[in-house]
């Protein structure tokens, strides 16, 4: 007869039912996924939790097959996506945390982490990419293109407006979370409307500005005299040229750039100096005479030319209206060394007879 303080034999009944439950949900799981990509997530998930074993194993099941190790990297991409996923997005696609269950039994230490950690790596993949993708969509995208002469005003959905000098073409493209502008070549001036947590990026050529509220022009006329310039007229910009070339700009202030990125330093600016074209002018500060008219010519035919590069070099400045180009050409005589010969449709600026020696660059401040 046993010993009335003896304890009852134990015996091993199977699992209980909570685990049959656990078995039965990570079983349903399973067979909805690619077998595969489950054993990748599953794996993925317990990456920094491996044993020297369980390196093994990885390692052996990463190279049984190359549908193994292509399922693997696609996860490691869908995680550095999610990774640059901004929080208060991710927030956005939280599974809520259920209340607490009464105290039950155990589970099952491989059920208890599989399948939480597994449907979170497919989740990765089938939900948090694809959200991320549609984060990054454009909601607004528009190209603007200017003809010769013409200029013209924008207003963006986001409060912010653009106006577009001659020849100038751009595309405007706003997402969710930063605003874009690609000036493929001319010059617009930017009022940007600020947006918390959204830059205004202007990228042309090489260079980026970088803005959140200010007032500026770009300029890409690198098929003409090889230049990119920004100027500022209120504000703060930051412009990124070629490798780690950066510099501020403030309201006043101005630098340009060659074709490789190679910024200018930085340099202050006449008063009104920023896109003079919106009062229907050109501004030169001691430029070649062949640059200036290069400059007019953006605008419309000039019927000037120049054909001896003596002449093409001399210096000249001022602020010249667009509508009045024959004044321009009235008065050069009297700023520089030439005369203008006229023959038909086309006048030749050439260099005066016994011309002196040219001194300073001639200033001409000329009436509207």
């Amino acid at each position: 007869m046993a010993p009335m303080n003896s304890r009852p034999p134990r015996h091993d009944f199977g699992p209980s039912a909570q685990e049959k439950a656990d078995l039965r949900e990570h079983t349903a799981f399973a067979d909805a996924q690619d077998a595969v990509a489950l054993a990748a997530a599953t794996w993925f998930s317990r990456r920094d939790n491996l044993d020297a074993g369980q390196q093994a194993d990885f390692a052996a099941w990463m190279a049984a097959d190359a549908a193994h190790a292509r399922a693997y990297a696609q996860l490691q991409d869908a995680h550095r996506v999610a990774r640059r996923i901004p929080p208060h997005v991710a927030a956005r696609w939280a599974v809520p945390q259920a209340a607490p269950a009464p105290a039950q039994a155990p589970r099952r230490p491989f059920l208890r982490s599989l399948l939480p950690y597994a449907a979170a790596a497919m989740l990765l993949l089938g939900v948090g990419a694809g959200g991320y993708q549609w984060w990054q969509q454009p909601v607004f995208s528009q190209a603007y293109a200017t003809q010769r002469g013409q200029r013209l005003a924008v207003s963006l959905p986001d409060g912010s407006t653009v106006q577009l000098d001659t020849s100038t073409q751009l595309h405007v493209t706003l997402y969710r979370q930063r605003r874009e502008v690609r000036l493929a070549h001319g010059e617009a001036l930017f009022q940007v409307q600020s947006q918390q947590g959204q830059p205004f990026d202007v990228r042309s050529g090489p260079l980026t500005v970088t803005v959140v509220g200010t007032q500026f022009s770009v300029r890409n006329t690198l098929a003409y005299d090889g230049q990119l310039r920004v100027a500022v007229q209120h504000g703060h910009v930051r412009v990124a040229g070629a490798a780690q070339d950066r510099v501020d700009l403030q309201a006043g202030q101005g630098v340009s750039s060659d074709a490789g990125g190679r910024l200018s330093p930085v340099a202050s600016l006449a008063p009104g100096s920023v896109a003079p074209w919106r009062a229907g002018r050109v501004t030169f500060d001691n430029v070649p005479l062949g640059a200036a008219l290069a400059e007019f010519e953006r605008y419309g035919d000039t019927g000037l030319v120049v054909r001896d590069p003596a002449v093409a070099r001399l210096r000249i400045g001022g602020s010249f209206s667009l509508a009045q180009l024959d004044r321009f050409a009235a008065a050069l005589p009297q700023l520089l060394p030439v005369h203008v010969v006229r023959d038909g449709a086309v006048s030749t600026i050439r260099m005066a007879s016994k011309a002196p020696a040219q001194g300073p660059a001639m200033q001409l401040q000329q009436n509207k």
